[in-house]
C-alpha cells in the first residue's frame, strides 16, 4: 500500500491518485515559489513547465505573464484534470495551454520557450539526457531552465540531495546547457535543490 503510494507521485490515478494531487498542491506552494522565482518570468515569456501536477506553479506563473504564455504537459489525467480546473480563466483566455504528455515524448509546439522549468519530474524521466535535448531545442538561443527536486521522505540526507543536483547537472551538461548554477534550500520537511541553466 505504501509503495502504491509512492508510485503515485510519477503518475498519480484513481482515487488515491486525486488524493495525491491535492496533497502536492497543500505542500508543494514553496518549492514552486522558489523555483519560479530563479527564472525572472516577466510578463511577455513563453514559459514550459513539465510535469505539472496538480497546476500550482502553472498559476503562479500565469499571474506574471500576462502577455506570453505558459503551457504544462504532464503524464496523468488526473492532474491534468485537477490543473485544468485550476487554471481555468487563465485556459479560456488563451494565456495556459496544458497537455496529456509523456516527458520522453514531448509533443512539437507551434511556440519556442524563453523560460522552461520542472518540479519533482526528472526523477521519473526514463532517458533524462535525450529529454533535455529535447527541450533545449524547443528554445529559444539564451533561454533558461530551472529543474527542482525536493524530497518527499523525511529521511532523505542531505547528501542524497547534494547527488540529486549533481546528476542534473550532468544531464544539463550533456544535453548542451551552460552557465549551470545550483542552490538549496531547507522547505519542510528536508533540503531541495534547484538547478539553473542556459
Amino acid at each position: 500500500m505504501i509503495k502504491n503510494f509512492f508510485l503515485q507521485f510519477s503518475k498519480p490515478e484513481g482515487v488515491l491518485g486525486k488524493f495525491v494531487g491535492k496533497l502536492m498542491a497543500v505542500t508543494g506552494k514553496e518549492k514552486n515559489r522558489w523555483t519560479i522565482s530563479k527564472l525572472g518570468l516577466t510578463e511577455d515569456d513563453h514559459v514550459l513547465e513539465i510535469g505539472f501536477g496538480p497546476g500550482v506553479a502553472i498559476e503562479m506563473a500565469a499571474q506574471i505573464v500576462k502577455k506570453g504564455k505558459v503551457v504544462g504537459v504532464d503524464y496523468s489525467p488526473v492532474m491534468l484534470k485537477q490543473a485544468t480546473n485550476r487554471n481555468k480563466q487563465a485556459i479560456l483566455d488563451d494565456r495556459v495551454k496544458l497537455i496529456q504528455a509523456d516527458a520522453d515524448e514531448l509533443p512539437q509546439f507551434d511556440i519556442t520557450f524563453n523560460k522552461v522549468f520542472s518540479i519533482n519530474s526528472i526523477i521519473f524521466w526514463k532517458d533524462p539526457i535525450k529529454t533535455l535535448k529535447t527541450v533545449k531545442s524547443m528554445m529559444d538561443d539564451g533561454g533558461m531552465i530551472t529543474i527542482t527536486v525536493h524530497p518527499y521522505q523525511k529521511g532523505d540526507t542531505e547528501i542524497m540531495v547534494k547527488n540529486f543536483g549533481q546528476h542534473i547537472v550532468q544531464y544539463l551538461t550533456e544535453a548542451g546547457f551552460t552557465d549551470i548554477q545550483v542552490d538549496y534550500k531547507y522547505i519542510k520537511p528536508s533540503k531541495a535543490v534547484c538547478v539553473i541553466a542556459k
